[in-house]
């Protein structure tokens, strides 16, 4: 993969699950929102009044999640069919790329060598319907053990996704636990190892998300090597992101960025 490939500069992203905190995210100095709903949820597929309001207001790209329901990641042809139009709705209404991930299995039923994680066809009818708007596969791909990640990511990179945000571990994990794998996957990103077979020119880039704060995210850019990182910028119960927060994540990883330039 070319150096053109590999995003230079550190990018924030805040997943933000109203309107308000959206707004409150820009101003402090995100790079780009991720938008959901339904935060006791995981994250559920935006309304398309919020997208449509934020996006008269605000100047930063929105991503918006496509996900109907949270009952995992394995979906049947109606919850696929909602999924189609919901992101062909938010894409009419300027949705910038989405966030979704579509498994074939649940962790829960019997385990089947032959049987992919990754659901090729409908992930890429879903990337193919974004009309070349960026794609993040989401953290469906924490629920993959890590024996499946060489398959999982030949799988996502044929999707065609831009991007995947993992914390590096199972789910539920934080970031900060799984250092050292999320550095192994974001060097699979820069230097791709030959265990890989590509089957596209698209090396998903490495998203860092959970758990992700200011008092770790210096940390996470320095020893994972990833440039992108995903936070709620939540405190507490608080329901609206923190601006604060937010404004010392960016300064973190901007200085540590332009620490590491010096040191080049």
């Amino acid at each position: 993969m070319s150096q053109a490939n590999i995003t230079q500069r550190p990018i924030l992203e805040i997943a933000c699950f109203n309107q308000e905190s959206a707004a409150v995210a820009a101003r402090a100095g995100a790079d780009r929102i991720e938008l959901c709903k339904d935060y006791h949820l995981g994250g559920l597929s935006p309304d398309t009044d919020t997208l449509e309001l934020l996006k008269s207001q605000l100047a930063i790209p929105i991503y918006t999640m496509v996900r109907p329901h949270a009952e995992g990641f394995c979906y049947d042809e109606f919850d696929f069919e909602v999924m189609k139009r919901t992101l062909n709705s938010l894409k009419s209404y300027g949705a910038d790329g989405f966030v979704f991930g579509i498994l074939n299995r649940s962790p829960q039923k019997p385990f089947d060598p032959k049987m992919s994680w990754i659901d090729v066809s409908r992930n890429r009818q879903l990337v193919e319907l974004a009309d070349g708007r960026p794609c993040t596969f989401h953290r469906a791909f924490d629920l993959i053990p890590e024996s499946h990640w060489e398959s999982a990511l030949a799988d996502i990179m044929e999707c065609g996704f831009a991007s995947i945000l993992t914390n590096g571990g199972a789910s539920g994990t934080k970031a900060t636990d799984c250092v050292d794998k999320l550095q192994a996957l974001v060097r699979y990103q820069t230097q791709p190892q030959g265990k890989i077979k590509l089957r596209s020119n698209i090396v998903p880039e490495i998203i860092v998300g959970g758990g992700v704060r200011a008092s770790n995210i210096g940390l996470l850019h320095s020893v994972t090597g990833a440039s992108v990182f995903h936070s709620a910028a939540l405190l507490g119960s608080e329901e609206v992101t923190c601006a604060n927060e937010v404004f010392k994540m960016k300064d973190k990883i901007s200085r540590v960025s332009e620490a590491d330039e010096m040191a080049q």
